[in-house]
């Protein structure tokens, strides 16, 4: 039975979260760090939409986790998973795919590493895999296949 309970802070933009976003994504302009910036079409909009997210690899491939849940960049990919992914200079066209069956291990490892998601994630300090995996559908999770 999962272990979740109604401890999670909801993210919200302040004036704080817009100044740790200006400074995720200048450190991904300057590859510092393990971010990017994921460029997506809006999905109402149609305008080029940014976001700087830290992927994360299981040797293989590398993939985006969405710790707030459906929100809006994971919504967009949903629309229309062509999107553009830049680390430096370095700007590459891909393809986002949406994954299930690797993703409560890449769930918990984004967990584990990104500390400052947690508060939003609605999980048990020392939650496991199955804790991931019994609620697949609050943390969406795409595969980067590189288009460029």
């Amino acid at each position: 039975m999962p272990r979740f309970g109604a401890v999670a802070e909801k993210y919200r933009v302040t004036t704080s979260t817009k100044a740790v976003t200006w400074l995720t994504s200048a450190m991904a302009r300057l590859g510092l760090g393990n971010f990017i910036v994921l460029t997506t079409t809006g999905r109402k909009s149609g305008q080029p939409r940014s976001v700087t997210l830290s992927p994360i690899s299981d040797g293989d491939a590398e993939y985006l986790v969405s710790p707030y849940g459906e929100v809006s960049w994971a919504l967009n990919v949903r629309a229309n998973p062509r999107a553009s992914v830049r680390r430096r200079s370095t700007e590459t066209d891909v393809e986002l795919v949406e994954v299930t069956g690797l993703k409560p291990q890449l769930v918990k490892e984004y967990y584990e590493r990104e500390s400052f998601a947690r508060r939003f994630m609605d999980v048990p300090g020392e939650a496991t895999v199955a804790d991931f995996a019994s609620v697949p559908e609050r943390f969406p999770v795409f595969r980067i296949d590189d288009k460029g």
